[in-house]
């Protein structure tokens, strides 16, 4: 599945639903997920997180090894 901001413009609830329909998906079904998001909820159904920034990748990182702080996503 390619999605483009998945949970954009929902609300919370709705976001959430969105977000445990694609793991389920996922881990049931062994069904890949790309997602192209801003939503800092999404990190956590993930496996891993590229980071992309003016079109290039810049870094590939596995969720394990991401340690998030506020204030720091995207430097």
């Amino acid at each position: 599945i390619l999605a483009d901001e998945p949970t954009g413009n929902l609300d919370l609830q709705t976001g959430k639903e969105i977000i445990d329909l694609l793991k389920e998906l996922n881990e049931e079904s062994g069904v890949t997920i790309i997602s192209a998001t801003h939503d800092l909820k999404m990190i956590d159904v993930s496996d891993r997180v590229i980071h992309i920034r003016d079109g290039q990748v810049e870094r590939i990182e596995n969720r394990a090894d991401i340690d998030l702080e506020v204030g720091t996503l995207g430097q």
